[in-house]
């Protein structure tokens, strides 16, 4: 499940937390689908969400639930890295999966 972050012309978005996590969270997302040779569609269908709501997940204009999270990081067979600091610097990566039992 995703929720929409769009917001009236005259809000301000650069200090919102979501606008420093969103849009890397979404290049991640793409560029993990992208290397795995998967379309929007079949990745959607495969994390149990609609085409729609990945590609506003991809753009930055969604906040995706903690379990959709963790199906994409399933489907994609990779670690969802995300490092947030106090200063507000954002990192987002997909990283090699995890051994079981680690």
């Amino acid at each position: 499940m995703v929720a929409s972050t769009e917001r009236g012309s005259g809000a301000s978005r650069g200090g919102d937390a979501w606008d420093r996590l969103g849009k890397p969270l979404g290049v991640a997302v793409r560029t993990r689908r992208v290397q795995l040779g998967l379309t929007q569609q079949r990745l959607a269908a495969r994390a149990g969400m609609s085409q729609g709501a990945l590609s506003r997940l991809e753009h930055g204009k969604a906040v995706p639930t903690l379990p959709l999270l963790e199906r994409l990081a399933r489907v994609m067979a990779a670690n969802l890295l995300i490092s947030l600091s106090p200063h507000g610097d954002v990192r987002v990566a997909f990283g090699s999966e995890a051994e079981p039992g680690s």
